[in-house]
This record gives C-alpha cells, sequence and structure tokens, in this order.
C-alpha cells in the first residue's frame, strides 16, 4: 500500500469557513510536518511547545525536518506531567514569545501530549488576543480527544481546566508511529477516551476494542489507525453541530465530572486522566442504572470492557466520598448549582441528565471508594 493511500483526511467545517481545518492522519507524517504547515502558514517563525519526554524521543526529528524546510523555532519545553498545566508555565510562554519577538504573524505548534496541546492552545488563544496554532499530538489521549475541537486551558487548584477558552487550531496532524515509545499506562489512558466515544454513540466501536485489545496493545499500525479515525470522526461531527458546548458536545464528557473531581483531590499526581475518567464511567454506568433504566447487564459489559483494557473501576488512593462530592460542584457544567450528567440509555446511546437526585450521587460515590 502506497503512502498516499494510508493517509486520512477529516475535515472540520465550522460556523465561520475560515476557521474549519483538517485533521491529517498517517503513519509517517512527522517527516512530512513542514509540508502540511506550509498550506496553512505562509511565514517561517515557530514557537515549539514541548516536553522533556517528547523532545528526548521525537524532538532531533522534529527540528531536522522543520529547520531544513527553512523554519526557524524557538523551543518552549514544559516538564512532563499536569504540573506543566498551570499559571506559572503559562507565563513563562508569555515571556518567551515576548523575549523572541512573537507576533501575530507567527505560529505556536504544539508538538506532545494533552497537557502541552492544552496549555501551548490557551497560549495562542491568549497572546496577543490571538497567534495561530498547530497541533502535532503524540500520545493516544491526545490523538482521539484533546487536540481536537478547541479547547484550551489550564488547571487551578479547585478544578481542572477550569480557566481557558475555546480556541481552534489551524490544522491537526496525527502520526501513530509517534505512540511507539509511549508508556502502557499512558496508551491505556487514551484508550479509556476511545471507549468513552464507543459507550456514548458507537456500540460497533465498542465491539472492535473488544476483539482487537491485543492487536491495539501491540501498537499495531492498522487497528490505531482506525480507532483514531473513528474516534476522530466523531468528535469533529459532535464540534460541527456544537462548537462551544450548548447542548450535544456535553457527551463527550461522558465519565468526566467525577473524573475531574478525582482528579483534583488528588492534586493531579495520583491518576492519569483515563484512569479517572474510567473511574467516572463505571460510575456514571452506576448512576444511568439507577435513574435511567441502564440494564445490569449493560452495566458490567462496560465494567469489563474498562477493566479488559486495565482500566481501575473504583478510587484507590483513600479518596472521602465527601471530599469528591464537594469538587463535583467546581464542575464546569454545573448549572444553578446542578450538577449536569451524561448518562446512558444503553451502549453507544448517551444523553444530558440534570435532575439526578444528589443523593443518588451520593449512594453512588460510596460504592466507588
Amino acid at each position: 500500500m502506497s503512502r498516499e493511500q494510508t493517509i486520512e483526511k477529516i475535515k472540520i467545517d465550522l460556523e465561520e469557513e475560515k476557521r474549519g481545518y483538517e485533521i491529517i492522519i498517517g503513519a509517517g507524517l512527522l517527516s512530512s510536518l513542514p509540508e502540511y504547515i506550509g498550506q496553512v502558514y505562509d511565514g517561517k517563525k515557530i514557537f515549539l511547545v514541548t516536553d522533556e519526554n517528547v523532545i528526548k524521543y521525537y524532538g532531533d526529528r522534529a527540528k531536522e525536518v522543520l529547520t531544513e524546510a527553512g523554519y526557524s523555532l524557538t523551543s518552549f519545553i514544559l516538564p512532563a506531567g499536569e504540573e506543566a498545566k498551570s499559571s506559572p508555565y503559562l507565563k513563562k510562554g508569555y515571556d518567551y514569545l515576548l523575549e523572541h519577538n512573537f507576533s501575530r504573524d507567527n505560529l505556536v505548534l504544539a508538538f506532545g501530549g494533552g497537557v502541552v496541546g492544552d496549555l501551548a492552545g490557551f497560549l495562542a488563544a491568549t497572546f496577543m488576543r490571538g497567534i495561530p496554532f498547530v497541533q502535532v499530538p503524540t500520545t493516544l489521549l491526545a490523538q482521539v480527544d484533546s487536540s481536537v475541537g478547541g479547547k484550551t486551558g489550564i488547571n487551578h487548584p479547585r478544578g481542572k481546566n477550569l480557566i481557558g477558552a475555546f480556541y481552534q487550531p489551524r490544522l491537526v496532524v496525527i502520526d501513530p508511529e509517534l505512540l511507539r515509545t509511549l508508556s502502557i499506562r499512558e496508551l491505556r489512558t487514551g484508550l479509556a477516551e476511545v471507549l468513552k466515544y464507543g459507550f456514548i454513540v458507537d456500540k460497533d466501536l465498542l465491539e472492535y476494542l473488544d476483539g482487537h485489545r491485543e492487536d491495539i496493545f501491540n501498537l499495531e499500525t492498522a487497528p490505531l489507525s482506525r480507532i483514531i479515525h473513528k474516534s476522530c470522526s466523531i468528535k469533529a461531527q459532535i464540534v460541527r453541530e456544537d462548537e462551544r458546548e450548548k447542548g450535544k458536545r456535553a457527551l463527550l464528557n461522558f465519565g468526566h465530572t467525577i473524573g475531574h473531581a478525582l482528579e483534583a483531590v488528588t492534586d493531579y499526581k495520583k491518576y492519569t486522566h483515563g484512569e479517572a475518567i474510567a473511574i467516572g464511567m463505571a460510575a456514571a454506568a452506576e448512576l444511568s442504572h439507577r435513574v435511567a433504566g441502564l440494564d445490569k447487564e449493560a452495566v458490567d459489559y462496560l465494567k469489563k470492557l474498562l477493566s479488559d483494557y486495565s482500566l481501575p473501576l473504583s478510587c484507590q488512593h483513600g479518596e472521602k466520598p465527601d471530599e469528591v462530592y464537594e469538587r463535583l460542584f467546581y464542575d464546569k457544567k454545573v448549572q444553578k448549582d446542578r450538577l449536569r450528567w451524561i448518562l446512558l440509555k444503553e451502549p453507544g446511546e448517551a444523553y444530558i441528565d440534570e435532575s439526578v437526585d444528589n443523593n443518588i450521587v451520593r449512594e453512588v460515590l460510596e460504592g466507588i471508594v
């Protein structure tokens, strides 16, 4: 199969056509990065945001292909992990941009996982009221979720992603080969998001994941490319319909209300994002059983899939139910002091529920600690 045949493109058309962009997916695309950047940016000055892990494995190659194409790079290297997704590192980014005379005519290139992409995107959204940026995600979590859709931001000690903006990239370039250096734990955290897409809208995806677990963990290109393309396609369609999360886009938060609370109460140090939302999805399934009529067999099916991918179903670090419950109300989706839940009628069919009794929520939380 030729290289051209392996490249897939997904277009995200937004209300204003000039803000539409493409997701390009294909093994080995890092080598062609300058070609794709050149389609959306006619300058030569790039602010490269990455982290210590990515620079170690792929930094030399990325710099080589970009500099050979005539680009001038300024690198902003973050520590790996959630601590970088914070106001001190955001400020350092602004300082670097100013020190190196960047302007609205230049480009921010996010080359890393979700933390890098979220911080780089928010940096781009707010520097001089907006500077173009491109996403090159290097983790499965970022490739299937955080690099697509324009959510950018940083964490606050009281909650995840509480400070941020909707700001779309000019382009997303996804190279599955960049996953070969990913730890098994980080691979699993991305798979939690892939499972989420199946739970909320696509039961066929769940069946595929159920039947190709070994191939996926072996990092075989075909199944990885398939689940990345399917996940991005699902998210792209939802973002096209509801860019700023006024309705349907909230479905993408299945498992995230409790998941984000768990991350916050453990200072973003105990769980990966995928581990936390896996627990959140297991809890949301129980909540769906209690209030939405999701049958017990479906709950067990969901939990089995999570467990088969070695994701946790309950809290692992002694969190207290009351503490987790209190953190739920810092969630961005709270409206008029009412929690906004994403629940399942059945696998592949989710809906938004703002009427769940908080006493039932407390009972479900008691069951996961």
